[in-house]
């Protein structure tokens, strides 16, 4: 049987992880307070998170209304196309989701320059066999929880290609994708990952309960978390960034937050660095205490 270690802490400064760093391997539980050296060398964190990317007020007038429901989705926008339980959003703007597809997805396949914004107000989507929220194409799409909304979003436990792309989780995104908002978002992928971005990941507020085979939270160049509250457990790791193209990408950057993971991977596992700057951590990883934060930067190239 896998013997798991528990590592819990409060930082009380900037906790930074490059891939030549190593943690204790430990059997035993670790707990209470952590001081971290603020001076350490780490990213460049001016430009984690934009205006946009913290802002989950929208304008309720100004946005397109779909609501969901088993062949009988209905929206009164040209930018709404519904093939049965499919709801493809091509053009700009914010949308308003509501209501419940039992299985179904809603797709984003907009232009390379346009900002989607996908407010969730109480939705309840299951796919059976791909993504229930797929972005194929924008130039970056925001996910809002509406204040005080329960949302769900899951994948039924296998990937049928429907394009050229590799689906592989609940939440699927080519572009660059954030996540805020001041309601909640359960996410559950029976295969695969929970929130997949091939760009950025960016989340910065909402509660967040995520229950993946393989990894909880993945961006391909980033992962970087303002705020908000995350409740992972995953089959792999429970927030994972890797860039084999660029060394100066593939890093996790947490600025604040509430994190309860139990990952049969590692906890937090970057191919460049991991920085924590504050927050509350308490973490379960398969491979022990050694596996809670973990970088990989001597495998990438240029790495030492």
């Amino acid at each position: 049987m896998k013997r798991k270690v528990v590592l819990a802490f409060l930082l009380t400064g900037a906790l930074v992880l490059s891939g030549c760093s190593k943690t204790n391997n430990s059997n035993e539980t670790s707990s209470g307070s952590t001081s971290t050296d603020s001076s350490a060398q780490g990213i460049d964190v001016s430009n984690m998170f934009s205006d946009r990317d913290k802002e989950i007020g929208y304008d309720e007038e100004n946005s397109t209304v779909i609501k969901l429901s088993d062949d009988s989705t209905t929206c009164d926008s040209d930018a709404v196309q519904i093939s049965g339980n499919t709801v493809t959003i091509i053009d700009e703007g914010t949308y308003i989701l509501s209501g419940t597809l039992t299985d179904g997805m809603v797709i984003v396949d907009a232009e390379d320059t346009d900002k989607v914004q996908l407010v969730l107000d109480g939705v309840d989507i299951t796919s059976a066999e791909s993504a229930a929220i797929y972005v194929r194409e924008a130039d970056k799409v925001f996910i809002t929880t509406a204040s005080d909304s329960q949302n769900t979003l899951t994948n039924g436990g296998t990937y049928t290609a429907i394009d050229d792309n590799n689906i592989d989780a609940a939440i699927f995104s080519k572009s660059d994708l954030t996540l805020n908002g001041a309601g909640s978002l359960t996410i559950t992928a029976k295969a695969g990952h929970g929130v997949v971005s091939k760009d950025d990941l960016v989340l910065t507020s909402g509660t967040y309960q995520i229950d993946a085979a393989s990894h909880g939270l993945s961006g391909k160049d980033s992962v970087r978390i303002a705020s908000g509250s995350y409740t992972i457990v995953s089959g792999k790791d429970g927030i994972h960034a890797e860039n084999a193209d660029d060394e100066e990408k593939g890093y996790i950057y947490i600025a604040d937050g509430d994190f309860t993971i139990t990952s049969d991977g590692d906890g937090m596992d970057a191919s460049n660095i991991v920085q924590i700057e504050d927050g509350t951590l308490d973490i379960t990883a398969g491979g022990g205490a050694a596996n809670s934060l973990k970088t990989h930067e001597s495998d990438m190239p240029g790495g030492p």
